[in-house]
């Protein structure tokens, strides 16, 4: 059986596959907001790229950000929504992204499954259970496109390692630039991945071809030395003992991120996995008992692969550059390499049985994701409301209370949903962090006087209101209490003007009759 061939019958299995891999981009499409907790800031800040000649509608963008045409990481999803901003409104530029990374994301664990094991890429549906994983649901959008990235880059290198030739480079240095676009992890893995294969797979006979593959990659080192030249590389240590690493690696917690369900699936998840390897290693165990196992194969490099990634996750900083949560997204990839290296062979039978539980279970799990995302969609129709009536290009601050729904125990999912108002009224959005950050292409220009705004975010009632008030025209408080000293001190310079859902918008009493003489 060669590389790319596949045993009889295997084309409806594909099929099913991508069938249900359409049907997973559903619960974007049901709600009107996204709920993940930065999807607001990046769209947000797409659409400040989109507009930001604009100056005679948009005049706040303009005069408050700059955009750095440096290469960044983090420059996908802000480039790719503000070119689909030419054709659709922003918040339907947001969902074809994260829809395309949802196809983007199975399609590369189908596509590294059939490149590592074609003839057994059935466990690929195992994948499902990932894409709404915790970090996607945070809203980090970039890093999502490049783990999806990552699974094509090393699924293509692996498919195409023994022709290293002009071709072969330039698919795989343009993959691996994609992947840095995305987000540096995503690149930095993918080469120390593509490193242990390469040194897994290394011959005598053929030594002087896989030596090629040195000056192919040798361009992806340039945008990372420059990138930690210019951020530094000081890192954060891990604070959690290695018990809790544990405990949030098996099972898999980073599947969680609406409600218990969740934890179940990912309990599921786990004892599939440990299922499928321990019929993989049998099978290898009975073939060599009968005297046809002709040694280590190749594709058992992706053992190795495993345990890398596996001990990436417990030695690794928890930071690093100004980059945060480390460990919780490397907690992914022991488990996405580990699915193209099983071969339970089970025959037709069991591979129907194996597929239809996955099927069946992927297919429960969307049903329960249709439901958050309709429940946590209206939680975000109500706090967007609340800002209805704030003037256009004026600059605000919401102070949240509550950030979690009462239905589901969920991450935040509110923290930054102000950017879907914001972007349509050019506003400055002072919750707008990424524009604070070195690594993103929108920041705030040298010279902006910010909010001095320490602490406000886990504490909103510790807000300095008469030291800030120049610097914020509307203050959009959500569910505070009738007893909050702050309330007190915003009507000293504030007027509430609007009340939703609750939802409060104060405007500044300067600014308020400045508007009114068109000043």
């Amino acid at each position: 059986m060669t590389a790319r061939s596949e045993p009889a019958g295997a084309a409806w299995v594909r099929r099913l596959f991508f069938v249900l891999a359409l049907l997973y981009v559903i619960p974007f499409w049901t709600v009107r907001y996204l709920p993940t907790t930065d999807g607001p800031c990046h769209t947000y800040n797409a659409w400040v790229i989109r507009q930001y000649g604009n100056v005679e509608k948009y005049p706040l963008f303009h005069q408050y950000y700059e955009v750095k045409l440096l290469p960044y990481p983090n420059w996908t999803d802000h480039g790719v929504m503000a070119l689909l901003m030419l054709a659709v409104p922003p918040l339907v530029a947001e969902k074809l992204l994260v829809s395309g990374y949802m196809l983007l994301f199975l399609g590369g664990a189908w596509y590294l499954a059939g490149s590592v094991r074609p003839g057994e890429r059935w466990p690929a549906f195992l994948a499902f259970f990932f894409p709404y994983n915790q970090f996607f649901q945070f809203g980090f959008y970039n890093f999502s496109i490049g783990v999806a990235l990552y699974l094509f880059a090393v699924g293509f290198w692996w498919r195409h390692r023994d022709q290293p030739n002009l071709r072969f480079a330039a698919k795989i240095n343009l993959l691996l630039w994609l992947c840095w676009f995305s987000h540096v992890l995503s690149l930095i893995l993918a080469l120390l991945s593509i490193a242990v294969l390469w040194l897994a797979t290394l011959r005598r006979e053929s030594w002087r071809r896989h030596l090629l593959h040195v000056p192919i990659l040798l361009p992806q080192i340039g945008l990372p030395l420059w990138f930690f030249r210019a951020l530094g590389s000081d890192t954060v240590p891990v604070t959690k003992s290695y018990r809790d690493l544990l405990n949030f690696l098996v099972p898999p917690q980073v599947l969680f991120s609406f409600s218990e369900v969740q934890r179940t699936l990912a309990a599921a998840v786990a004892w599939g996995l440990l299922a499928l390897t321990i019929l993989t290693l049998w099978r290898e165990t009975l073939r060599r008992r009968e005297g046809k196992w002709p040694g280590p194969r190749p594709e058992d490099a992706f053992l190795l692969l495993v345990a890398l990634a596996v001990c990436l996750y417990f030695f690794a900083p928890e930071g690093m550059s100004g980059g945060y949560l480390l460990t919780g997204r490397l907690s992914l990839f022991p488990y996405l390499l580990l699915i193209p290296w099983l071969a339970p062979r089970l025959g037709s039978r069991g591979r129907a049985a194996g597929i239809t539980v996955l099927v069946v279970a992927a297919l429960v799990n969307l049903g329960c994701l249709v439901v958050w995302y309709r429940v946590l969609g209206e939680e975000m129709r109500q706090f967007v409301a609340g800002l209805e009536p704030v003037r256009p290009s004026s600059r605000v601050l919401s102070l949240l209370f509550r950030r979690n729904t009462d239905a589901l125990d969920v991450a935040d999912v509110l923290s930054h949903a102000t950017g879907y108002v914001a972007l349509e009224k050019g506003l400055v959005d002072w919750d707008n962090y990424e524009a604070t950050l070195p690594y993103f292409p929108i920041r705030f220009r040298e010279g902006v006087q910010l909010p001095q705004l320490d602490g406000v975010a886990l504490g909103p009632g510790s807000m300095r209101v008469r030291l800030n008030r120049l610097a914020i025209d509307s203050v959009y408080t959500w569910k505070m209490p009738a007893n909050e000293l702050l309330r007190q001190r915003l009507h000293r310079d504030y007027v509430k003007v609007g009340e939703r859902y609750g939802g409060e918008l104060f405007e500044r009493r300067s600014y308020r009759q400045g508007a009114r003489d068109g000043g």
